[in-house]
């Protein structure tokens, strides 16, 4: 599968990346210059002068070893107080630094997607405040207008454009590898899972012995800023954080950080879980079993509190993704038969 990156915008060097059988390989530069990390460990310097047909090429020796992975180890969810007096073991879920979480050879590429984010931020701060006070200091207004011209510049040239090649041989690998996120980000409702806590009495839980804080993902198909791909890929966004899932890679943005992991560098498990469900049934979701918000020793409802409302157990389908860096995200999404 052959896949080329390019930019729009003179944020940094162009960008091209390739993956085949032997590997990942990227090459960033100028015109003139190029710097290659080949799949076989390389580095290739080609300096050559434009229209001439001379250059010349340097290469280095082999990567000897994976680097060591950076950052904290988050793998497993750290431990907090209880969130009330029916909770205990509360367990917060979530991720490293962005920046944390880089696989090798990802670095360059990210910087230039970091710079766009750090623009893109700026203008929306700058048109924002000066727009507000200008109101009261009109002068304030030339100010509000450039950084306005200036968020336009960045979101329309800033763009980096993932453009695949899918050779006939590795179409049926990066179809395995994507339907399945590209259905999850379909799904009626997919949710982040940020806290888990297990129950004291069950009497206040509906039954059940753990509890989940979760927070709704806004989910698409398509690439977010800085990112436009020429296909389908699966991007998740919960709060602050957007999790999207390309052919060859993981990206992770933060604000303006953000991370990559190439997907050997990432364990995941895949189940379908039991949720007793207090707000809407999503369509395409499986009502499984029913219980009470206030339930008796039998299961029945507890006749002691009124208004005891009657709620359906769903099946939803869980996906647990880690890595030694810090990757730690549990999805769960409506629909269990992805």
């Amino acid at each position: 599968m052959g896949f080329r990156y390019r930019k729009s915008i003179n944020l940094g060097g162009g960008f091209r990346i390739n993956l085949s059988k032997s590997g990942i390989g990227y090459s960033w530069g100028i015109k003139g210059y190029r710097i290659t990390k080949t799949a076989k460990g390389t580095t290739r310097r080609t300096a050559s002068i434009p229209g001439t047909g001379i250059s010349y090429v340097h290469e280095t020796g082999k990567n000897n070893g994976a680097r060591s992975n950076r950052g904290v180890n988050h793998a497993s969810p750290h431990q907090m107080s209880a969130i009330d007096d029916n909770h205990y073991d509360t367990q917060n879920i979530e991720n490293n630094v962005a920046s944390a979480m880089v696989s090798e050879g990802l670095e360059d590429m990210l910087a230039r997607a970091s710079k766009a984010l750090k623009l893109n931020k700026l203008a929306n701060i700058g048109f924002l405040v000066t727009f507000i006070f200008g109101f009261g200091f009109p002068v304030l207004l030339l100010p509000a207008a450039a950084f306005l011209i200036l968020k336009i510049f960045v979101r329309t040239k800033g763009v980096i454009y993932l453009e695949y090649n899918i050779d006939p041989d590795q179409q049926s690998i990066v179809e395995e590898r994507m339907k399945p996120m590209i259905k999850i980000a379909e799904c009626a409702k997919v949710w982040r899972i940020m806290q888990t806590s297990k129950v004291i009495d069950r009497k206040y839980a509906s039954g059940a012995s753990n509890t989940v804080n979760r927070t709704a993902c806004k989910t698409n198909t398509k690439a977010p800023f800085p990112f436009k791909a020429n296909l389908k890929v699966a991007s998740f966004k919960a709060g602050k954080e957007t999790l999207l899932f390309l052919p060859d890679k993981l990206i992770i943005i933060q604000g303006s950080k953000i991370g990559a992991l190439n997907y050997t560098d990432i364990t995941s498990s895949s189940h379908t879980t039991r949720f007793v469900e207090s707000e809407g049934v999503p369509r395409d979701s499986q009502v499984v079993g029913q219980t009470w918000e206030y339930v008796n020793k039998s299961g029945g409802p507890d006749k002691r509190f009124r208004n005891n409302r009657q709620l359906p157990i769903c099946l939803y389908g869980k996906l647990e993704l880690t890595s030694t860096s810090g990757l730690n995200t549990v999805i769960m999404y409506s629909n269990p038969s992805v």
